[in-house]
């Protein structure tokens, strides 16, 4: 999985078996190790929810995206490239979602574009 963080905003990118894994076990996780303790760690996690309503958590040095069991159901399982949402945090901020297949990047490398979504601008 591939996040970008910019402002207010946080872009997840997920390759094809990532998408595949949230969409059979509504769970996927990404991260960053610190050091040698496990709380010397910052965790980025896609979380399906039984919930109507997106929700961004942030505990335990862990970011999570509750993800709406709909909409986790027709990414995973249909050609949706993704989806956005903005989500307030509850102290008056807003945080911007983007979740999206991740893609062959037309000038990266083979192990960059291992295993992502084949580039639909390029032709074979």
């Amino acid at each position: 999985m591939k996040i970008r963080i910019s402002g207010n905003s946080i872009r997840f990118r997920l390759k094809q078996a990532e998408v595949k894994r949230f969409g059979e076990e509504g769970e996927i996780k990404e991260e960053i190790l610190f050091g040698i303790l496990p709380a010397d760690k910052l965790s980025f996690i896609l979380k399906a929810s039984n919930s109507d309503s997106f929700e961004i958590l942030w505990e335990s040095n862990a970011v999570t995206l509750q993800v709406p069991a709909g909409v986790w159901a027709e990414w995973t399982n249909t050609d949706l490239v993704g989806f956005e949402k903005d989500i307030s945090t509850g102290n008056g901020q807003m945080i911007t979602i983007l979740v999206e297949k991740d893609f062959k990047c037309l000038d990266g490398s083979d192990v960059d574009n291992e295993d992502a979504y084949p580039n639909p601008t390029q032709h074979c």
